[in-house]
């Protein structure tokens, strides 16, 4: 997450050069103000998961598992 909407975009930008569709997303925190997350997905299985996170980190992007109900 960002707090500068561009640093998003940047690193949107880097995640479709390595081949993946990402999105932009704003959340406002009560004690932090909007930040800017930047998401991938959804998966089907953790096996997909682990592939495309071993993608991103190839390409020098570290990615975080998000379980969204």
């Amino acid at each position: 997450a960002f707090q500068n909407e561009s640093d998003a975009e940047s690193l949107k930008a880097k995640i479709a050069f390595a081949g993946y569709e990402a999105t932009v997303r704003p959340v406002n925190l009560p004690d932090k103000g909007t930040l800017y997350r930047v998401r991938l997905g959804t998966y089907r299985n953790i096996d997909e998961v682990n592939r495309v996170r071993t993608a991103l980190a190839q390409n020098g992007i570290t990615a975080s598992v998000v379980k969204v109900e």
